[in-house]
């Protein structure tokens, strides 16, 4: 495995150029607890700053799918921990001592095998806080388009909303096997109609340090408005939906849908920056019953319910897409539902030329973020940048640091409950946000240009690891 990344101070940002790919994260082995209990001396259960952080990254995600046409990309990966003023604000000591953060390969040096994934590593005291982002970029011509993905925490269980109907569009699921085992991985669809049967029993097996590209159209032919369950066995993995469109000769786009939050009776959604047309798609993932579901609308006056969104019915197992009629601008939106629900929203800008090429984003319902937050932004100069915030019925107070270069400057921001408010970010390359508390939600919104032709990406923030459970651990006996 190769080491492409360097030793950093707190803050710093690794980037990395072209076809980058990443190897492992550890998996950590089986150990014999004992109880504390009637244990003089013996320590409790506590939490302590994590001493290494692995994020992994989909590195080229239009390569690889058996049967369908490679279209590469630009793609710059950044890494970065967060900085002591970040922790300090989340309430955290930060840690004292050296560290290191690095993005590996399974390749040998900074170009690499051009499937292969990216894996950003932070040790020591790099590794509170750290986040890595991925863009990818194509331009001048129908394959044209602009992709920011957060690398994400691997997991065993992962939702994926995206794509849809249309001439020439395609979506690939790609996962990514950051451990040392070999991982199982399961599809489970669900569509319009409902689960969706031509996928059931579908799966993959990953090696170590690689990934898989899978067909969405192979799982499920058709299906005009798809979401995937990945669950995975033997290990964790990181699951993106890479969604492209071209509608006849007019190049519509390129987005990849992270995982959204797992299905609740209440979820908020945050970033979606509003140009023209927007919808949101609702999962029903409950057999049993439909859903009855609110949608309400965040803005930054307060909250907004449209009557066609105070009642929309999912049938059970089913996606439904709501269209959303908003002017341009950015929003939040709370679901509410009877039974768990999951979502994503879907917003699109288009040229205003005869030929009316753009590009869209997916924005997925996300957790409220605890302690620490943030996106490296590699790049991404000539773009808009801006910081969406959203908050479901606590509200809350979020101290958001923005980097650019070596400069840095601190926004306290406070979001009233049901709303949500906006952070300029300019050419910032880095972006923090650090909470104590309450329900808030964020994203970034990245707006731009090839001659002439919209670019829009959205980049959900999720918590970045900081700290991890500490359990007493005494030898038994044999």
């Amino acid at each position: 495995m190769s080491r492409v990344g360097r030793a950093v101070r707190v803050s710093a940002l690794v980037l990395v150029a072209a076809g980058i790919a990443v190897g492992a994260a550890r998996v950590p082995g089986t150990i014999e607890l004992a109880p504390s209990r009637d244990q003089a001396g013996l320590p409790q259960v506590s939490r302590v700053l994590v001493e290494e952080a692995v994020l992994a990254c989909p590195g080229q995600q239009r390569l690889g799918a058996a049967g369908l046409r490679d279209v590469r990309g630009d793609v710059r990966i950044g890494a970065s921990a967060a900085p002591a003023a970040t922790l300090r604000a989340a309430g955290v000591t930060p840690p004292q001592g050296a560290g290191q953060v690095d993005l590996e390969s399974g390749g040998t040096g900074a170009v690499v095998a051009t499937t292969a994934p990216v894996v950003a590593r932070a040790t020591g005291a790099l590794a509170p806080g750290l986040v890595a982002t991925q863009v990818w970029r194509h331009t001048g011509d129908d394959d044209r388009g602009l992709v920011v993905t957060p690398c994400g925490l691997p997991s065993a269980d992962a939702w994926l909303i995206g794509g849809g109907p249309g001439p020439s569009r395609t979506e690939r699921i790609v996962v990514t096997n950051p451990g040392a085992n070999a991982v199982t991985v399961a599809f489970d669809v669900f569509g319009r109609g409902g689960p969706v049967a031509a996928a059931d029993g579908r799966s993959v097996s990953i090696p170590p340090r690689e990934r898989a590209v899978v067909s969405l159209d192979a799982l499920a032919p058709g299906e005009p408005a798809p979401a995937v369950h990945v669950t995975a066995t033997g290990g964790v993995v990181s699951a993106v939906l890479s969604d492209q469109w071209i509608d006849g000769a007019t190049a519509r786009g390129i987005d990849d849908s992270v995982p959204a939050a797992a299905p609740a009776t209440t979820q908020v959604l945050a970033g979606l920056d509003v140009a023209s047309t927007a919808s949101l798609r609702l999962v029903n993932p409950t057999t049993v019953g439909e859903a009855l579901v609110q949608v309400t609308v965040l803005t930054a006056q307060g909250r907004s319910q449209p009557p066609e969104l105070r009642a929309v019915r999912v049938p059970p197992g089913a996606t439904t897409d709501v269209p959303l009629a908003l002017a341009a601008g950015a929003y939040g939106l709370r679901i509410s539902s009877d039974r768990p629900v999951t979502s994503a929203a879907w917003t699109e800008r288009r040229a205003t030329t005869a030929d009316q090429m753009g590009d869209f984003a997916w924005v997925p319902a996300t957790a409220a973020i605890r302690g620490v937050a943030g996106a490296a932004l590699p790049a991404l100069d000539a773009s808009t940048q801006r910081l969406l915030l959203s908050a479901g019925s606590q509200g809350g107070t979020v101290e958001v640091q923005i980097a650019t270069g070596t400069e840095r400057r601190t926004v306290p921001v406070t979001v009233k409950p049901d709303s949500t408010a906006v952070v300029d970010l300019g050419r910032a390359d880095r972006v923090w946000v650090a909470t104590r508390g309450g329900d808030v939600r964020a994203a970034v919104s990245v707006v731009g240009a090839d001659a002439g032709v919209p670019q829009v990406a959205a980049v959900p923030l999720t918590t970045a690891p900081v700290t991890s459970l500490s359990v007493p651990v005494r030898q038994v006996g044999s």
